[in-house]
């Protein structure tokens, strides 16, 4: 990841997104949407975004207690686009962090895991979490993680998690794998088609799909290509 850097406050992250404007300059479009990630302990909250973000799967566990990732981009269009996701706590020691962190997310992202059933039960009382202090137009993700893992160590079947994720609470749904890098562009993907944002955010998530490393091998057949990255990535650590 990124090395350290300055360690913001929520307060001062409204501030940092302005920048002055040439007087004489055309003013460009921007775009800014703040996605929070929620979900129990050790579901792979923060291995999803190190992948979306840094192409780098995190191998050894580190608990979470806020961090606060950025990825700018180029649209085709030239306008600039900014993603801040939120990287939170699945510890219930946080309570207020936690309910700060609903008031103010633009889209969720909840992920359980698909070997731990209690980590499906959090994420269902997380969404009545936020459906009760925001409502039902608040665009909502469902992530099983750890998708490759099979049965039966595989506790959560898709055609249950998925109907209900899909059809009784009208919510994404997606299936990914942190480890293996699967389904992590879907996710947000599926989180910009909530939010009826899809057609300006699109172009955004395809430029994110092409910059990730080849997977393909190189010639003497021991190891992947080398990647080439395209996007500015920042992450900072929120107090």
């Amino acid at each position: 990841m990124p090395g350290p850097c300055q360690r913001l406050r929520f307060p001062s992250l409204v501030t940092a997104m302005r920048s002055p404007k040439a007087e004489c300059s055309p003013v460009k479009r921007k775009e800014h949407h703040r996605v929070v990630m929620m979900g129990a302990a050790k579901v792979g909250k923060s291995s999803i975004i190190s992948q979306f973000l840094y192409d780098k799967y995190l191998a050894r566990y580190r608990q979470t207690v806020e961090e606060l990732h950025r990825g700018e981009y180029e649209l085709p269009d030239g306008a600039a686009l900014t993603l801040d996701i939120l990287d939170t706590s699945g510890a219930y020691q946080f309570p207020a962090m936690r309910a700060l962190s609903i008031s103010t997310g633009g889209a969720f992202i909840l992920v359980f895991a698909v070997d731990e059933e209690e980590s499906w039960n959090e994420v269902e009382r997380l969404r009545e979490q936020i459906i009760e202090a925001r409502g039902y137009r608040v665009p909502i993700v469902i992530v099983a993680n750890k998708a490759d893992i099979r049965f039966p160590e595989r506790k959560l079947p898709r055609e249950m998690t998925e109907t209900i994720a899909s059809v009784d609470w009208e919510c994404g749904y997606v299936e990914a794998s942190a480890k293996d890098n699967t389904g992590i562009v879907d996710v947000f993907k599926e989180l910009l088609a909530q939010a009826k944002i899809r057609y300006n955010l699109s172009p955004a998530v395809r430029r994110r799909r092409q910059s990730l490393p080849s997977y393909g091998t190189h010639s003497n057949g021991k190891g992947p290509s080398t990647p080439k990255h395209s996007l500015k990535r920042h992450s900072c650590t929120v107090a």
